[in-house]
């Protein structure tokens, strides 16, 4: 089967593949998607140019160089460059005249590309240089080779991929910011104070006192550095804590709340069911065996 890219003269192209895809409706309902994945090692510069196109886009540079203009940036790639953008925005990437480039990427959608994007584009610029660049190019690599074919199986193991793909990008930004955090191991603290003490009743200001930290940073870098903010953290941690004690005790509702530091069986419940939407009674009676 032919490749077709954008029309390049032969002579552009030292070697390439293209998968193209059209999802079953069952993929698009259920599963992240290839649209296009591919490969392609230039010889001589080229641009492509889109937008408004209702995709998401990985490309890694496996070797040569060139750049990116998105939302209205520019940015320089290289070998082990690697961006995650939203095609709905107005892009162009282009290929150096002196060291064309090698690159492996995919079009995807579906499930829940667009939170994926939205967290990573919260957290990062669109380009980066991942930490795990020979995994990310081998699951990469390893889409390619799955969509030579067009069956159920192969959108099961393509949405796989993708989630992996994703999973790594995601990882290595976080990974990232904990790293360069200046105050990462006094927020490490503050969470270990947590882990030890969410039953208890504290305030801001208390944990503002013992770290000696202000609560404006205090609140602020928490939530950077893990993503959550210090209320949610607690509350998360009481929750599982009642879980466990639904589960596996006989303690009153009221018993179950003091035990975790909700104080009474109305204030369990009500956070339970915004965390869980079912009440904590419901959740007992759900899993009672």
């Amino acid at each position: 089967m032919k490749n077709y890219f954008d029309k390049f003269p032969d002579s552009y192209v030292e070697s390439s593949r293209r998968m193209i895809q059209t999802p079953s409706s069952f993929a698009r309902s259920a599963f992240f998607y290839v649209q296009e994945t591919g490969y392609l090692k230039l010889r001589e510069s080229h641009v492509a140019r889109r937008k408004n196109l209702e995709s998401y886009l990985v490309v890694l540079v496996l070797s040569g160089k060139g750049i990116l203009m998105y939302d209205g940036k520019l940015y320089e790639l290289k070998k082990g460059s690697c961006f995650f953008i939203d095609c709905m925005i107005p892009y162009y990437h282009q290929s150096s005249d002196d060291d064309p480039w090698e690159l492996v990427w995919v079009h995807f959608h579906g499930a829940t590309s667009g939170e994926y994007y939205r967290y990573f584009s919260a957290n990062s610029l669109p380009v980066i240089s991942p930490a795990s660049f020979s995994e990310l190019k081998d699951k990469m690599t390893s889409l390619l080779d799955v969509n030579t074919v067009s069956d159920l199986q192969a959108e099961i193991a393509s949405s796989r991929l993708i989630v992996d793909i994703l999973s790594i990008l995601l990882q290595d930004i976080t990974g990232g910011i904990k790293e360069k955090h200046p105050g990462r191991q006094k927020m490490a603290e503050v969470r270990k104070y947590l882990d030890e003490h969410y039953t208890e009743k504290f305030s801001l200001d208390d944990l503002s006192e013992r770290f000696f930290i202000s609560k404006y940073h205090l609140s602020r870098e928490f939530h950077q550095y893990y993503g959550i903010t210090l209320n949610q953290y607690v509350i998360s941690r009481r929750i599982t804590q009642a879980k466990k004690l639904l589960r596996f005790s006989d303690y009153t509702l009221d018993e179950v709340a003091r035990s975790c530091g909700f104080y009474d069986a109305s204030y369990l419940n009500r956070q339970f069911k915004n965390s869980e939407t079912i009440t904590a009674s419901e959740f007992r009676k759900k899993w009672i065996n």
